[in-house]
């Protein structure tokens, strides 16, 4: 019966962590799904009010983390859903992918390619690149 102990902390150890995962926004937010964009929205407003200033008044780094609150509080984790809309192909066929895209978007918006590369890197440059040519 000793190694029941050892079984029950990895059981445990199992649980808190993926309860952590959902608590931290781990996932990436489904992509065209009107209802993740209106909990998206949500948390817009909600980061907006505990933020010291709209999201174009920020420099790059602020956006970026503002955006990074509102994925976090909606649930969901930023560098994860650029990287899988990037990966599914970016299709822009409804509004809702386009309102995506743009949120997702907001921390690059105007950046050259050296400002850009200070800010993300490998995939998610590359996740970045994808999107914002499918938006053109």
């Amino acid at each position: 019966m000793e190694w029941v102990k050892p079984l029950w902390f990895l059981l445990l150890a199992g649980l808190l962590l993926l309860s952590a995962c959902e608590k931290t926004g781990d996932g990436a937010a489904p992509t065209g799904d009107h209802a993740v964009l209106e909990q998206l929205a949500d948390a817009y407003r909600t980061v907006s009010e505990e933020f010291p200033a709209p999201p174009s008044a920020l420099r790059p780094e602020g956006r970026q983390k503002f955006v990074e609150q509102v994925f976090q509080k909606a649930g969901y984790d930023h560098g994860a859903t650029l990287r899988a809309f990037a990966i599914s192909g970016a299709a822009m066929t409804t509004q809702d992918h386009r309102d995506l895209a743009e949120l997702l978007l907001i921390p690059y918006r105007g950046l050259e390619s050296a400002e850009l590369e200070k800010l993300v890197s490998g995939e998610e440059l590359n996740a970045v690149i994808t999107l914002q040519d499918a938006l053109r």
